[in-house]
Parts: structure tokens; C-alpha cells; sequence
């Protein structure tokens, strides 16, 4: 069973939260490595550098922001730690786990949201998506529709559950993508631009759902092009310019 918090908005509203299992003192303390660390990582495509020597580290527990205008190279970052692509040189690594030599135990550890996903099946309703990728993150049957319905009810999805992918607007399909990234317990969320397309209330039920995972021991990492809606949360602020990452302080 589930448990849930409550959680109260900006104007009061009240909506469930899902508390998430905590990853254990035992395994974080085993490993003493951060769960997101970038080091020297370059990355060009044909003639175009977007990476010059980026360097980042998030330790577990705690949530990031990674914010750039468009096209500097954020999502290609976030790409490279989901072992999408691999740099041209430098390292990464994520829970301790190299990005090149142990692609699978990082994909293991991971939750991803990328905006534009592709690997959503749109002509499937967001319920059977969701089923469809808790089987593959390894959720056992007899758990998937209570994680499931425990995430659509920190994200307010529960109402467009049975909707086709094709049929939402962005803001709806987003939160779906970002369901998604929760399945499993992931020590590691990369999450592109999370608050794209959402209302006010939605980008509350985001944030809410990102801060309980952290709270809980996993490590967040945002990347956005923009920054205001995701001040005063907590949150460490890195910048990307010109190819490499330097830390920030909020205004």
C-alpha cells in the first residue's frame, strides 16, 4: 500500500502527495561517490562544439538546476548522463556507474523526462504507457497499478489516464513523461524542462512531485532554458555558457 501527504499549493489547495521509499543510508554511504558527476566533457556534431570541458556533480538527496539558453547543449548533457550519446572526451558518471563502460547499471539507476519524447507510444492511452514501462523498469505486477495510481494522483494525470497520447495537449503529456520518469524508484532524475507547457497548479504538482524524491534520497537534475518559475525551491543553480558549467547563486 501507498501512503500519501498532503500537500497545500500557493492558494490553498490541497492534493495528495505519494511518499516515496527512501534509498537507504547503507546504500548511499557504500558507494560515497556523488549520483551525478561530469567531468572535462566535451561533445561536438560534425563542426558544432556544444560541450567545452562541462563539469557538474549533484550528490544524492538534492536537486539541480542546469539552465542555458536553447541550443547551447543541456539536453545534449543530459543525453550524454542517460547514455543516449556518449561524449568525445571527458568522464561521467551516475550512482558511481560510468556512462561509456556501465551504460545498462546506469540506465538501471535513472528516471528520465526529455521534452519531445519520442519513445512514447502515442497511439496507446497514458495508462497502458505507463503499465507498459513499469514492466519494463521491473515493477512487479502486483505493485505497478498502486505505483501508478499513486504517481497520477501527485501529478493530477488520474482524470486523462485513459486517454490516447496523441489526444493530450502538451501540458497533459508532459506530466505523463514526467509519470513516467518516477516508475521504479530511480536514485537519478534527469528531467528536461519539467515545467513546459503547465499551468500554475501543474507546475506546483511538479515541483512537489521532484521535491519528494529528493527528499526521499534520489538526486534531480532540471534543465532550463528559464529560471524564474523554479526559484526559492531549494534548488543548486548551474549555468552553461559557451560550452562549460559554472556554479550560480539565485538572484
Amino acid at each position: 500500500m501507498l501512503d500519501h501527504l498532503a500537500v497545500v499549493n500557493g492558494d490553498g489547495r490541497r492534493f495528495l502527495a505519494m511518499q516515496v521509499p527512501a534509498i537507504s543510508a547503507q546504500e548511499v554511504s557504500k558507494r560515497q561517490v556523488p549520483a551525478i558527476s561530469a567531468h572535462e566533457v566535451s561533445k561536438s556534431f560534425g563542426d558544432r562544439t556544444v560541450l567545452r570541458g562541462a563539469s557538474i556533480e549533484v550528490p544524492f538527496g538534492e536537486g539541480a538546476v542546469l539552465q542555458g539558453p536553447n541550443g547551447v547543449g543541456k539536453t545534449t548533457l543530459l543525453r550524454i548522463l542517460a547514455t543516449v550519446i556518449t561524449p568525445d572526451s571527458g568522464s561521467a558518471t551516475v550512482g558511481g556507474f560510468d556512462v561509456r563502460r556501465q551504460a545498462a547499471r546506469v540506465r538501471h539507476q535513472i528516471g528520465v523526462a526529455f521534452v519531445n519524447e519520442r519513445s512514447i507510444y502515442w497511439r496507446l492511452n497514458a495508462w497502458e504507457n505507463l503499465k507498459l514501462f513499469a514492466a519494463t523498469r521491473g515493477v512487479g505486477e502486483d505493485q505497478r497499478e498502486a505505483q501508478i495510481r499513486g504517481i497520477a494522483d501527485e501529478l493530477d494525470v488520474t482524470p486523462f489516464l485513459t486517454r490516447r497520447i496523441a489526444d493530450l495537449s502538451t501540458g497533459q503529456r508532459q506530466r505523463i513523461i514526467l509519470a513516467r520518469a518516477g516508475l521504479g524508484d530511480p536514485k537519478v532524475l534527469l528531467i528536461d524542462e519539467p515545467l513546459r507547457g503547465l499551468d500554475e497548479d501543474g507546475v506546483e504538482r511538479t515541483m512537489a512531485f521532484l521535491k519528494a524524491r529528493a527528499d526521499a534520497g534520489a538526486a534531480v537534475l532540471i534543465v532550463s532554458p528559464t529560471i524564474k518559475e523554479l526559484a526559492g525551491r531549494n534548488l543548486s543553480l548551474f549555468r552553461l555558457r559557451d560550452g562549460m558549467i559554472r556554479p550560480d547563486e539565485w538572484e
